[in-house]
């Protein structure tokens, strides 16, 4: 297919479409309408307006993420809709890449479902002040609001979530409740914001849809903490006979080395927790083009590896992978090239 800059193009395998901003290779390189650039493959596209590169398409405006083009129609992601994600963004600036006192407030609706939110301010007698409510569309970015940090400082989100779906059967999703903490001195520091995988510039995302990964860390107090330091350094640490090859990412995925005791955990659970980590790393070395991160599984009954590998084919299909140094990991470990 003639993919070229300047196109509105539609994925067929993944939601979403936009304008082309250029081709490299098999690669096109697509805005869409909040301004964020997906790397598709250019046979998982289909041209839906053939643009001239003297004629651009206009770009939409970022303030109105759930306005929409008369020829853009919603497709669904092939991913899991029984783990959806719902984030609150913090970008710096009235504008992208404009400094200010300002930051821009947005929430991500990283899912096939249209989620009815209501976030409030959680007061400490318990009660609540409502801030924003509303509807937010499928796979969407919504500007919520803008506000300076200290006007942030030291406050509680309560944010609840509904999710449907319109004209078709979804599954029973239970409402999910969650209290987002925000504190100025986070957006003070000098890595506070970073590169992420929704946004052109930096960004500090807060995760509302926590998975048990996330729950057991906020679980665990400062003593719980200190205990698991002092229990871990004293236990021996497995060894993998790797070579010591520069840009190589080492991730052990095996349970005793996330979490400090797996007491009243099923085994949904412990997978769940392991492949949220699987998640977290992918998500922080997205922008890593080259990086090769090994995600050690081990054998076992091959179900974690499995489960690695469906994530890996459908949300992840940018990357490649393969079986990583049978000399160094045996057949217990996945390498993955970003």
């Amino acid at each position: 297919m003639n993919v070229k800059a300047g196109d509105t193009v539609r994925f067929l395998n993944i939601s979403g479409g936009g304008r082309v901003v250029r081709v490299e290779g098999k690669l096109a390189f697509v805005e869409d309408e909040d301004g964020f650039e997906v790397p598709v493959l250019v046979n998982e596209v289909v041209v839906i307006k053939d643009q001239s590169p003297k004629a651009e398409a206009p770009k939409a405006d970022a303030g109105k993420s759930e306005e929409r083009d008369e020829d853009y129609a919603f497709i669904e992601d092939d991913g899991d809709d029984a783990n959806p994600q719902f984030y609150i963004a913090f970008l710096s600036g009235d504008k992208p890449g404009q400094e200010s006192g300002n930051l821009r407030i947005q929430a991500i609706n990283d899912s096939n479902y249209f989620i009815s939110y209501v976030i409030s301010n959680l007061r400490k007698d318990g009660n609540l002040d409502l801030f924003y409510q509303g509807v937010i569309e499928p796979n969407t970015k919504l500007a919520l609001d803008k506000l300076t940090v200290m006007q942030l400082d030291d406050r509680q989100w309560q944010v609840n979530l509904v999710f449907f779906k319109k004209g078709k059967t979804f599954a029973n999703l239970s409402p999910v409740s969650s209290v987002v903490k925000i504190k100025a001195a986070r957006f003070m520091k000098d890595n506070a914001f970073a590169e992420n995988a929704y946004y052109h510039e930096k960004a500090v995302l807060l995760p509302v849809i926590k998975g048990e990964f996330e729950r057991k860390l906020e679980q665990l107090t400062d003593k719980d903490i200190k205990k698991a330091v002092q229990e871990k350094e004293s236990k021996p640490k497995k060894k993998y006979a790797r070579r010591d090859e520069p840009g190589i990412l080492e991730i052990d995925l095996h349970i005793d080395e996330l979490i400090d005791t797996t007491a009243g955990l099923s085994k949904s659970e412990i997978i769940n927790i392991q492949l949220d980590k699987f998640k977290q790393v992918m998500t922080e070395n997205q922008k890593n083009k080259g990086r090769k991160v090994v995600f050690i599984h081990g054998v076992g009954a091959g179900t974690l590896k499995t489960e690695v590998r469906k994530l890996l084919d459908r949300h992840y299909r940018q990357h490649t992978y393969q079986d990583a140094s049978f000399q160094e990991y045996g057949y217990g470990a996945t390498m993955v090239i970003i």
